[in-house]
């Protein structure tokens, strides 16, 4: 059970956090849009100061240009500090022309809290200690001691001498009682005075439950500017950044929006992202900080933001010449790569050519390759048809031989040798075993090319085709370029293969090449294709199954 509880406190806790950084990032979100929208803030109050000397300058009694100079006093008094002191000066001169104690004592308060602003400590005092307390009313009382509290607040804050501070620092404390001592405990300033007082004594958390418990019923937006501010410190002072950042930024946004220049928490959470390394943030903000602060002519201000804002400069400047040392590194990179890129296409194209050549290559090998394999299937075919066929004839001629020796033996044995004679000079056997083997080559040829005579004469023109007796399978012209088409080229080979003469042979090829449809240099290559057999291995002819 304990270790159940436990975990249930840690996973809760990791919520609460993770919805606080959440909380805390929208707030700067906020915040960004705000300082963006800045310009907004400043038109308005603008606006309501322009209202206010319009009517001044219409004014008709000193009263009323007395009560109009002190609401453009309280206008410029966070927003231009040399014309709040202007109007301070001015509603004193009204103040004296009209006679009252009262009104020229906080005229006078007025110019006091303005030099104080400025960092005239000196002339801050001695316009507050000519007051006498006697001419002021209650309000004016109350007004007394916050500059009085105030000014000493500041020397305290900008003195180094330490007796001086401690002095200083006491007499703050004096006059902060002395605003408790005059306001209501439910009042705005008690609260803000009285969270301040437990702040410097280190009574934080009872600033926080006062603050927070009194946080609803304030609606100002000034005035939620000033308790987020108090609760900021009081989270400060207890360790707590996150609230403290939180409460920092909320702060910021209501200062901005009601169109201040003098402000703290800007500065102060510009200081602590700084901390945190959130250099870009904290050297905008404290850009804008050091901006609000020259514009409104805030010496206090711009001495407080030039103690921080060297050293963010400086590690902005950093980050920023990281950032380009970064980008050029970056560009180099790209530049190389592109480069690399470069010269990576261009070798790939080189060798996607010796590719593609080589491809081209094996393509024209691979179509030669199939060509000499139809030429070696047709050679084959033909020496396997006539390999048969001669062995058959061989042995045929085998026997004829011997019985023509037995007919010459009987011959020569009856002693008639005239009659022998008579037989040996006889060129009968030999024109009949011619005929024999012409027609047994004709059938042969005609077996493995049945259509070898009619693809021939597509070869010719009209007028050279040849033409077949009735009974007839081939004629000399045809068996001459049968024996071209089984591979025999040699003129002299063929006319011996047929017995006539080289000449013979030769005429009749000229002839034949001269009525050739196509390119007659090639006539012997087509006739070469004649029933070649095809990739399939099937014979190129229609009628050859």
């Amino acid at each position: 059970m304990k270790r159940f509880c436990f975990f249930f406190v840690v996973i809760a806790f990791a919520l609460v956090v993770r919805a606080a950084d959440k909380d805390t990032s929208v707030l700067l979100e906020e915040l960004d849009r705000t300082i963006a929208e800045g310009r907004k803030y400043m038109v308005i109050r603008q606006a309501e100061i322009s209202g206010m000397k319009s009517k001044l300058r219409h004014a008709a009694t000193d009263e009323e240009r007395y009560e109009l100079m002190g609401k453009l006093r309280e206008a410029y008094r966070s927003f231009d500090i040399d014309s709040a002191l202007y109007f301070s000066v001015e509603k004193l001169e009204v103040a004296k022309r009209m006679g009252r104690r009262d009104y020229i004592a906080d005229a006078r308060m007025n110019m006091a809290e303005m030099s104080g602003m400025q960092g005239m400590y000196k002339e801050a005092l001695d316009y507050i200690d000519g007051v006498s307390k006697d001419d002021l009313n209650a309000y004016q009382i109350e007004y007394y001691y916050h500059v009085y509290r105030m000014v000493y607040g500041l020397m305290t804050d900008n003195c180094s001498n330490a007796a001086a501070k401690k002095h200083y620092f006491d007499m703050t404390d004096r006059y902060r009682d002395s605003i408790l001592l005059v306001n209501t405990p439910s009042s705005f300033n008690y609260l803000i005075v009285k969270a301040d007082k437990d702040n410097v004594h280190k009574r934080f958390d009872e600033a926080i439950k006062a603050l927070n418990e009194a946080y609803p019923k304030f609606n100002d937006i000034h005035d939620k500017a000033l308790l987020d501010y108090s609760l900021a410190m009081s989270y400060a002072g207890k360790g707590d950044v996150e609230n403290e950042k939180r409460h920092l930024i909320m702060s910021s946004i209501n200062d901005l929006k009601s169109g201040i220049r003098e402000y703290t928490s800007l500065r102060m959470l510009a200081v602590l992202l700084y901390n945190e390394g959130d250099i870009s943030r904290a050297y905008a903000y404290m850009t804008r900080c050091m901006d609000d602060a020259a514009a409104c002519n805030s010496l206090w201000r711009i001495y407080e933001v030039q103690k921080a804002f060297p050293i963010i400069n400086k590690a902005y400047h950093h980050q920023l010449d990281r950032q380009r040392r970064l980008i050029v590194c970056s560009l180099i990179f790209i530049i190389l790569l592109t480069l690399f890129l470069a010269i990576a296409i261009i070798l790939i194209k080189k060798q996607m050519r010796k590719v593609s050549a080589a491809t081209r290559l094996a393509q024209e090998a691979n179509v030669r390759l199939k060509e000499l394999n139809r030429e070696l299937a047709e050679s084959s075919r033909i020496k396997e048809e006539y390999i048969a066929h001669y062995i058959d004839q061989c042995s045929l001629y085998i026997d004829k031989m011997d019985k023509y020796r037995k007919h010459l033996q009987k011959v020569a044995s009856k002693g008639k040798a005239a009659d022998l004679y008579d037989e040996i000079r006889s060129t009968s056997f030999i024109d009949n075993e011619l005929k024999d083997f012409y027609a047994h080559f004709d059938d042969s040829f005609l077996k493995l090319f049945p259509n070898f005579v009619e693809e021939f004469n597509n070869l010719l023109q009209p007028e050279f085709r040849t033409h077949l007796k009735p009974g007839e399978k081939l004629n000399t012209e045809l068996r001459i370029f049968a024996l071209v088409r089984l591979g025999i080229s040699s003129s002299t080979k063929i006319a011996h293969f047929l017995r006539y003469s080289v000449t013979t042979i030769y005429n009749y090829r000229v002839k034949f090449r001269n009525g050739a449809i196509g390119d007659r240099e090639k006539f012997d290559d087509e006739v070469m294709k004649i029933g070649l057999v095809e990739d399939d291995g099937s014979i190129d002819d229609e009628k050859h199954d």
